[in-house]
């Protein structure tokens, strides 16, 4: 890392690759430190200040809102997350989920989800826990951070959906993308014929913005299928009072309280 160090414009391709092999071996408080240390050698480059920020531990960091807890999701998972591929009635639901997947697919997802930044996948994952039971998965996919839109699928298995664990995981999961994530818009897409989960986000503040017709393809019925288009927006969200009295009712981590901002558009190493 010399090199890097003492060059007069540290290679940004060269200092990503050296931080992830940092979150990899030291975990994310090491890589962090370590940029820290370059931002401060060099304060006027801003690409470098862009890559320390989205190396913030914060976006691996587990956290608690009332009775679940959201880890982000990495191999030490690998055994819930290949017990939902394996469920298909419940992982057709969750759509990012196809059959297809083997195992080594699965554990290689798990790995680049454990190290890869935000900004370079565009998508954040958790395993949705009780205590200390797995009972769900939730998700933003597709995250656009020039427009501060992401879509949101979440899933908690039968026999947990009680109204009380899906309002906290929805709740937490909601914090995050519009305080820590600084998003403008969550979307969702959901099955046409599961009009029961969409009215249950209605009743959390989404609205329908419209009908996808035959827009996916389903591989257990062969057969397109409609998905109806719901959003979320941040005013909608700060002034639903469903969802803050649940806020202001449940305890939960204060880094969900939060909001952070970042500059359009995220984090574009320069071509080597």
């Amino acid at each position: 890392m010399n090199a890097l160090v003492d060059s007069v414009a540290p290679d940004l391709r060269a200092v990503s690759a050296w931080a992830a092999r940092l979150r990899q071996s030291e975990g994310a408080e090491a890589a962090c430190l370590a940029l820290q240390s370059l931002c401060e050698r060099y304060p006027a480059n801003a690409a470098l200040a862009a890559l320390y920020e989205w190396n913030d531990p914060l976006w691996w960091h587990s956290f608690h809102f009332g009775a679940i807890q959201l880890e982000r999701r990495g191999p030490q998972h690998f055994d819930f997350v290949w017990s939902v591929v394996q469920n298909r009635e419940f992982a057709r639901k969750l759509k990012q989920i196809p059959g297809e997947l083997t195992p080594a697919a699965v554990l290689d997802n798990l790995d680049q989800d454990a190290i890869s930044l935000l900004s370079e996948r565009h998508n954040i994952q958790w395993v949705v826990f009780r205590g200390e039971v797995p009972i769900g998965l939730s998700m933003f996919v597709n995250i656009n951070f020039r427009n501060r839109t992401a879509e949101q699928i979440m899933g908690i298995l039968p026999g947990f959906d009680t109204s009380f664990l899906v309002g906290d995981a929805y709740c937490a999961s909601l914090l995050f993308a519009f305080n820590c994530l600084g998003l403008n818009k969550v979307q969702g897409l959901i099955y046409s014929s599961n009009e029961s989960i969409a009215l249950q986000q209605e009743r959390l503040g989404f609205r329908r913005e419209g009908l996808l017709r035959k827009a996916i393809w389903d591989e257990e019925t062969n057969q397109y299928k409609d998905l109806v288009q719901i959003a979320l927006l941040r005013e909608e969200f700060v002034t639903n009072r469903v969802l803050q009295r649940h806020i202001r009712r449940q305890p939960h981590a204060p880094l969900l309280d939060r909001f952070r901002s970042f500059a359009r558009p995220p984090l574009k190493p320069t071509p080597g």
